[in-house]
């Protein structure tokens, strides 16, 4: 059913920020709050609404009916992205990474039940699917990239920080993926942060991260850095240490995570408290990125863990 522009105004502005969550440290560890990006409230949750808030802006003003993107089998990008074109009255065409089709997937029937069309693509296909492709294939298509890696997602992705600095932190710690959210907040912290980003894929480098830094002119007054070591063998991949950690740190503190990208962000903190990385006049905000429609694949894939 179209929406009226008013109705679609009504629906675009709507908007609660996710809450700062403080976390109980012992004496002498820095203090610790989660901004709470899970709970945020609009059309998508997360640091998804952030990183589309502008691409979909841009669709609304210039009359695009439909959107073109790409991710994986769990993505939790097209996810978030299926739900604000339904939400928006905009059609999604997914192209989804797979070696064959899957359409009791939880993810892909969350993209079918909202009306999307679901093109398969092998891993190969997949890598080099582009939006000169996604032209040739839909010309009146407006192409998003995986992960909402654009100049409009890092314009979005800047806002999060000014939530982050209410409680004016030393640092900012976040998970990586594109690491599209981390360019954004990088380029909007003060000097007086430090931002670390935590990969969720094996291989991230800070040489990958200049490139991106370069690529987009991104200017920064913070200083920054990686903690490339948290991947537990690679993206999506996990064990059971990390599968018991987050167990007790949601028991504990209430906080939902997921193996993907909370789960080894919350991880690699609690490691570095333990190791004496930071300092007891530190102040620490990580930003939990939302991401927890991926359970549900999680408990698809491998019912005898995730129950």
């Amino acid at each position: 059913m179209a929406i009226s522009p008013h109705g679609q105004n009504l629906i675009w502005t709507s908007f609660t920020k996710g809450p700062m969550q403080p976390v109980l440290t012992p004496v002498g560890l820095p203090d610790y709050n989660v901004k709470r990006l899970d709970l945020l409230q609009s059309w998508a949750t997360g640091n998804k609404y952030y990183k589309l808030k502008y691409v979909l802006q841009e669709v609304l003003i210039t009359g695009v009916k439909t959107i073109v993107s790409k991710g994986g089998m769990f993505s939790n990008h097209l996810s978030a992205l299926s739900s604000a074109c339904k939400t928006l009255d905009i059609a999604l065409i997914a192209v989804v990474r797979s070696y064959s089709p899957d359409e009791r997937n939880p993810s892909i029937l969350r993209l079918r039940t909202n009306g999307d069309e679901v093109l398969y693509l092998t891993p190969s296909a997949y890598n080099v699917f582009n939006e000169e492709q996604a032209k040739d294939l839909y010309p009146e298509a407006m192409f998003v990239p995986e992960g909402g890696l654009t100049t409009f997602g890092i314009k979005g992705a800047a806002e999060i920080a000014a939530e982050c600095m209410e409680n004016s932190p030393s640092h900012v710690i976040l998970a990586g993926g594109t690491l599209t959210t981390a360019c954004g907040i990088l380029s909007a912290l003060p000097n007086t942060s430090h931002l670390i980003v935590v990969p969720a894929w094996k291989g991230c480098s800070n040489a990958y991260f200049e490139d991106l830094i370069d690529k987009y002119a991104i200017q920064y007054k913070s200083t920054w850095e990686l903690w490339p070591e948290y991947h537990f063998g690679g993206f999506g991949k996990f064990n059971q240490k990390l599968v018991d950690f987050m167990k007790s740190y949601t028991l504990e503190t209430g906080i939902p995570l997921d193996p993907v990208y909370t789960g080894k962000l919350t991880f690699a903190i609690q490691d570095k408290l333990s190791t004496g990385y930071f300092k007891s006049t530190d102040s620490i905000v990580s930003i939990h990125s939302g991401g927890l429609q991926g359970l549900e694949g999680y408990k698809y894939r491998f019912p005898e863990i995730w129950k």
